[in-house]
């Protein structure tokens, strides 16, 4: 048998999961998949938020934002 190096999920169930809990095992939720680029939500926020968020793309946007030309509506 070959085994491969792909993580596969897999499920407890809950007395077995109460069980774990029980002899010390701490269960954290999976982290969030990302379906959105940063740069898409740093670009839909206010001047004001955008301030105070840190990071390269933050800067870029920042400046990204300064070299915009004036539009008047």
């Amino acid at each position: 048998m070959r085994q491969h190096d792909e993580i596969a999920p897999f499920f407890i169930e809950e007395d077995v999961e109460a069980e774990m809990i029980a002899a010390g095992y701490e269960f954290e939720p999976p982290p969030i998949a990302c379906t959105v680029r940063l740069r898409d939500v740093l670009g839909g926020m206010s001047d004001a938020e955008l301030a105070s968020q840190p990071g390269e793309i933050a800067d870029e946007e920042r400046k990204h934002r300064q070299n915009k030309p004036f539009s008047a509506s």
